[in-house]
């Protein structure tokens, strides 16, 4: 596979883009960095390398900056470096996107430079939310901050998609995020978007998920509306830094516990391990023609590294082609069942 990453986009780049690309150079990887291109260069010679085997630069002489509103970003800078890495896809020059940068305007690059996969009502982001097994797909995480019972059921139908070509499940289980396990919890939204799942004997469906339940791998993908995906998201992501934190705090408190900290490191290491989002360094944009890893704005080269990887495999296992197979087979698409209208 030959992936395009986006070089400019994110907090720190070109640097840690560059420095993502080299590294996953050295894996074997093909990476197509799209960006300045004396930008890019001078980042190699930072590195004190040429251009290694498998990488070549695609110049685009604009940035889409983090603050950058997605239409402005879509109509104003059409030699962009996100805007370019679609466009390779587009034309058969490149199998994925990676970009570090602004997800909104990636959102919106998707959406028109690929479009959407037929049937689609609509896409969503999906974020990998790290526990002790494999990750948990959730989504949508702020594609959609409205959504009508029909997008839930394809979210759950990409999102079996993903977790299949992602980690290899061959029955993954779908639930919707929900406050509590009984039938009669939630809202008109979950309530009818449960009914949906359950009539379709192509999905494991299992129920409700609570909030609580993410990390405890009650289903293997849990759907949701993009407001409130977001938000359990962002509330995951903070309990465990501010857990971190205090285990730190307590650590380097007394002499007592830094001692006890230098026997209890490499377990809790392991452990912190689970949690750590760059491992496959960002979520996937689903519905649109392409397969496409949106990182952090601040990840790392590893980061950066893990996401070329990742969109490599997913490249590899035909997300796309699973994706449109099983939409293909569903109860919703434009124009029938529940629809979008």
């Amino acid at each position: 596979m030959r992936i395009a990453l986006d070089a400019m986009g994110g907090d720190l780049a070109p640097g840690v883009t560059v420095a993502g690309a080299l590294e996953a150079a050295e894996r074997g990887q093909r990476v197509l960095l799209v960006g300045d291109e004396a930008a890019i260069r001078e980042e190699l010679a930072e590195h004190q390398v040429g251009l290694p085997r498998g990488v070549q630069i695609r110049h685009a002489s604009e940035v889409v900056e983090m603050d950058d509103a997605p239409r402005s970003a879509l109509r104003r800078k059409k030699d962009s470096s996100l805007r370019l890495a679609f466009d390779l896809v587009r034309a058969g020059q490149a199998d994925g996107v990676v970009t570090m940068g602004n997800s909104g305007a990636a959102l919106a690059m998707g959406m028109f430079v690929s479009g959407r996969l037929d049937g689609v009502l609509r896409p969503a982001i999906a974020a990998l939310v790290p526990q002790r097994d494999d990750p948990v797909v959730l989504l949508d995480v702020g594609a959609n901050t409205e959504c009508r019972p029909a997008n839930l059921y394809q979210f759950a139908i990409m999102g079996t998609a993903l977790a299949e070509a992602a980690f290899g499940l061959e029955e993954p289980t779908v639930g919707v995020l929900s406050n509590g396990e009984e039938e009669d919890k939630g809202t008109d939204l979950t309530r009818l978007s449960a009914a949906l799942m359950a009539q379709d004997p192509r999905l494991r469906f299992v129920g409700y998920v609570e909030p609580g339940d993410l990390l405890e791998g009650r289903a293997h993908v849990v759907v949701t509306d993009g407001w409130t995906g977001n938000i359990a998201l962002k509330t995951a992501e903070g309990v465990v830094a501010h857990t971190v934190g205090l285990v730190r705090e307590a650590a380097n408190s007394s002499l007592l516990g830094r001692a006890g900290a230098a026997l209890f490191r490499p377990a809790l290491r392991r452990a912190l391990a689970h949690l750590d989002h760059a491992e496959y360094g960002g979520g996937l944009l689903l519905g649109i023609d392409a397969c496409a890893v949106i990182g952090h704005g601040r990840s790392d080269a590893r980061a950066v590294a893990n996401a070329l990887a990742f969109a490599d495999r997913l490249a590899g296992e035909r997300l796309l082609q699973r994706m449109r197979q099983r939409l293909e087979a569903g109860l919703v698409r434009t124009g029938r069942g529940d629809g979008d209208g």
